[in-house]
């Protein structure tokens, strides 16, 4: 326990690295998840040193940052900077890879950290309220939620639904809600595809559907 504990003590006063990043695009506004970028997506990544339980002042230190293994500023830009702004359009693959690194902090030491930051794709959600996706004769109400657009408003999208392959309207006043109306007539058991398919008004090659099955009573 005594050799545990002076381990745990060495450890707490080297340098450590304390980094956040923030994609620059759309999620609802209850939305307490992470916020992932997409292509076009503007990210800034920010930085701290804490060391001896306290912020560094690194104001006076050279700072490289690098894109996946590309130089991206250096002190060339100026010292202390903790901050870098990108563009996820200019980086391919499916993620992007960030690089720290400060050379001259520890003597005869490199100070370095890399973080990876996964690009993804727009997603849709559709909210299905219907225990299993059973639902009755009359009406149901689904609610359609875009994530990772590159917008700032909702209302910059556009949104097509369909039922069974036959196009619907949401409601007027928010068309990302559809009403459901199934007639009396419908048999038990029957099978109903409803989809919806969200598109940027900025950019057509923006876009996500989803697509759910639901059962009626």
């Amino acid at each position: 326990m005594f050799f545990a504990f002076l381990n745990v003590n060495a450890q707490s006063f080297s340098p450590q690295f304390l980094i956040s990043w923030q994609a620059q695009n759309y999620a609802p506004t209850w939305y307490q998840g992470k916020i992932f970028p997409v292509r076009g997506t503007p990210v800034e990544v920010n930085f701290e040193i804490v060391n001896n339980g306290k912020l560094v002042d690194l104001s006076d230190v050279k700072i490289l940052w690098y894109i996946n293994d590309e130089l991206a500023k250096n002190e060339k830009d100026g010292l202390g900077i903790k901050t870098l702004k990108f563009n996820v359009s200019d980086y391919g693959g499916g993620e992007v890879e960030i690089r720290i690194v400060l050379p001259d902090y520890l003597e005869g030491e490199l100070l370095d950290k890399i973080i990876k930051i996964p690009i993804v794709m727009p997603e849709l959600v559709i909210n299905s309220p219907y225990p299993d996706n059973k639902v009755e004769i009359g009406e149901s109400f689904f609610q359609a939620i875009p994530f990772f657009f590159n917008i700032e408003f909702i209302d910059i999208l556009s949104i097509d639904w369909t039922a069974n392959n036959q196009k619907s309207i949401g409601l007027a006043e928010n068309p990302y809600l559809l009403n459901l109306n199934i007639s009396s007539e419908t048999p038990k058991n029957t099978e109903i595809n409803i989809s919806a398919l969200v598109k940027s008004i900025l950019n057509n090659l923006e876009f996500a559907n989803k697509s759910i099955k639901l059962n009626v009573k």
